[in-house]
């Protein structure tokens, strides 16, 4: 009996690190759903729709409400109407969701030029032949502000403050930080990197 207790243990923690965010997402789609179903009861009833998709035709149209929502927001902080809103709201995301922002970077890259603004991405060169995946947080009159995470996670590191012109640096995408990162530096390519400098 004893020889299963780590195992199931280990399933059920698993288990529960996975059921966490999903039903998360379910429980904020569903007050969504909520708070958008009587919009989308007259928008399918003026336009007929449940002549078209029948009884689900409430649901999609809560769907496609909320997407569009989505999409119009995503434009807007694109083109920095919400700038200010974005960067703030970014920052305390890395600090309390790191891993959602590793997946956002991963899949969409570095298409937001607004947001990418308040850290920029680089290999720190610290010793000879010796690089780190790094962040610069702040620039000021004479000095760079760097974080360098613990891979794979960013909720863990090392701060410094270093005068400019003491380091050796090579920028990079969030999207080759954040996949080197979570894949512990495979397939960063860090020759082409320090070459092309």
């Amino acid at each position: 009996m004893a020889k299963f207790k780590t195992p199931s243990s280990s399933l059920i923690v698993g288990g529960l690190f996975f059921l966490t965010p999903v039903l998360f997402i379910i429980l904020l789609g569903t007050k969504a759903i909520g708070l958008l179903t009587p919009l989308a009861v007259k928008i399918t009833e003026a336009f007929g729709l449940h002549s078209v998709f029948g009884g689900a035709a409430v649901l999609i149209v809560c769907v496609l409400i909320i997407i569009a929502i989505c999409v119009i927001s995503g434009y807007f902080i694109q083109k920095g109407v919400f700038s200010k809103w974005s960067t703030n709201i970014e920052e305390k995301l890395f600090v309390h969701f790191p891993s959602i922002q590793i997946l956002k970077y991963r899949m969409i890259g570095d298409q937001e030029t607004v947001i990418n603004e308040f850290w920029d991405a680089i290999i720190l060169e610290e010793e000879k032949d010796r690089y780190n995946i790094a962040f610069i947080t702040e620039r000021s009159e004479k000095f760079i502000t760097l974080f360098i995470p613990d891979a794979p996670r960013l909720d863990a590191g090392e701060v410094r403050y270093v005068p400019k012109g003491s380091i050796t640096y090579y920028p990079i995408t969030m999207k080759q930080a954040m996949s080197g990162l979570y894949s512990f530096g495979k397939g960063m390519h860090i020759e082409s990197i320090i070459t092309q400098k």
